[in-house]
């Protein structure tokens, strides 16, 4: 049973590589979007920032 799951010692490298290759595409496809989503959030919170400081200082200088 235990030699149908480990894979043959000639092959390992490559099949345990693979595996590794796998599960960090799969973790960058997981990691990507929440990163940007962080960054564009970030972005969007400075804009705004900026927008109402400008606002601030329009209606400071009004007459």
């Amino acid at each position: 049973m235990m030699s149908t799951i480990l894979p043959d010692l000639n092959y390992a490298a490559f099949v345990w590589s693979s595996y590794g290759v796998f599960a960090a595409v799969c973790a960058w496809q997981f990691l990507a979007p929440w990163i940007r989503r962080r960054r564009l959030v970030r972005q969007i919170r400075e804009q705004l920032e900026e927008r109402s400081a400008a606002n601030a200082l329009k209606e400071n200088d009004a007459p």
